[in-house]
């Protein structure tokens, strides 16, 4: 199949690519555009995320998301979710609104505390280690187990309040941090989650 100079400017628009990585991932992917999207996001996904850490998000999107219990309902749950990126160009991208638009679908039903490891409270998690350290202890279990249990508690502590760390509810093999990188690598921009807020009534 060959492979035209407007389906490499189509691929590159998408995942923001070079050109010739463009053209590789279409001749590779036999001209279908899905498969080299997605060739492209394997081969630069890695180099993106390096990239992608000293740079600033200052533009990006705000999602609201409302959930009733029923259709025609009053909705009983609502989120506004801040999604930042490099440039007003790639906040307007399918891909970026549809990642906005099922992470707040995702706080909304996971329920996350903070965005990241480092906005829990450290009086909280270190009540929580203590707590299950002493719970241990009174249980007679030895001094290396129970660190290890300390560990994995907090473990579960940060996969329970952290949106980052949370399976992703869409796809729980993965974890929010990774989609929001796969999304990243595909629109060759810095994507973060600045801050949401969740509102439920009753809760």
């Amino acid at each position: 199949m060959s492979i035209t100079a407007a389906d490499v400017k189509k691929l590159r628009e998408l995942t923001n690519a070079p050109m010739m990585a463009c053209k590789k991932a279409l001749v590779d992917a036999d001209g279908d555009p899905e498969k080299a999207a997605e060739l492209v996001r394997e081969r630069t996904g890695a180099k993106m995320d390096a990239r992608a850490a000293d740079r600033t998000a200052g533009e990006g999107l705000v999602h609201t998301y409302l959930h009733a219990p029923t259709p025609g309902m009053p909705a009983k749950v609502g989120v506004l979710l801040q999604l930042s990126c490099e440039t007003d160009f790639v906040a307007k991208a399918d891909a970026v609104q549809q990642l906005a638009r099922d992470l707040a679908m995702h706080v909304a039903a996971a329920k996350p505390l903070v965005v990241r490891e480092e906005d829990v409270d450290p009086d909280l998690l270190a009540k929580e280690r203590d707590f299950v350290r002493r719970e241990a202890l009174e249980q007679g279990k030895p001094e290396d187990i129970v660190e290890r249990i300390v560990e994995g508690k907090v473990k579960k502590v940060y996969e329970d309040w952290v949106l980052l760390n949370q399976p992703y509810v869409i796809d729980p093999d993965r974890t929010v941090a990774q989609v929001i990188s796969e999304v990243q690598a595909t629109v060759g921009e810095k994507l973060e989650v600045a801050r949401f807020a969740r509102f439920e009534v009753g809760g």
